[in-house]
């Protein structure tokens, strides 16, 4: 029986082989990568150990003399939430390393994530709003976080953990450059 034309796949010739240029999907799009500070490594971890322990001890309490007769369910609570404050610990190194951002003549290039990578590639000239901010724990490290806006909601990004003045840099840097580029619209 002969296949249907419909269903055979046919490969492109052009396509064949290795690209001269493969790279991994997620590889910097340019020389010119950067990477967020180390300090949010030490940021993440504060912010990890405050919300489990607001979270986690106060359940096991509640539970502790709501429900008595569980004896075992408070202390099965904190284990759960120690062993996810180990994780949030010692993956924060390698999520903050994950994390990194790049600048090309057009566009700009945001990468992170560990089990879940995302590389946003956003046109300055889609840019309309560049939002920095810091909370307290942020400014105490001296970091930023730099927002860009775009019409579509799913080109929206966030560069975590600048230091204070490479912030201020790169938000005057994408005004310029997306005032340059215009709007498009």
């Amino acid at each position: 029986m002969e296949p249907s034309p419909v269903t055979d796949f046919v490969a492109d010739p052009s396509l064949a082989g290795v690209p001269a240029r493969a790279v991994e999907p997620f590889a910097p799009p340019s020389d010119a990568w950067r990477r967020v500070s180390p300090k949010l490594t030490i940021v993440r971890r504060i912010t990890s150990s405050l919300t489990l322990a607001l979270l986690f001890i106060p359940a096991a309490l509640v539970l502790w003399f709501v429900l008595p007769e569980l004896r075992w369910l408070p202390p099965l609570v904190l284990a759960v939430g120690l062993g996810w404050w180990v994780w949030l610990w010692t993956r924060a190194r390698r999520a903050v390393r994950a994390t990194g951002w790049a600048r090309r003549d057009n566009d700009l290039c945001i990468v992170k994530g560990l089990m879940f990578r995302e590389l946003s590639i956003i046109p300055f000239g889609r840019i309309q709003v560049v939002r920095v901010n810091s909370g307290p724990l942020l400014r105490a490290f001296g970091l930023a976080n730099v927002s860009v806006v775009t019409a579509s909601a799913a080109a929206d990004a966030v560069i975590p953990g600048l230091p204070g003045d490479e912030a201020r840099v790169l938000r005057d840097l994408i005004i310029e450059l997306s005032d340059a580029e215009g709007s498009g619209l």
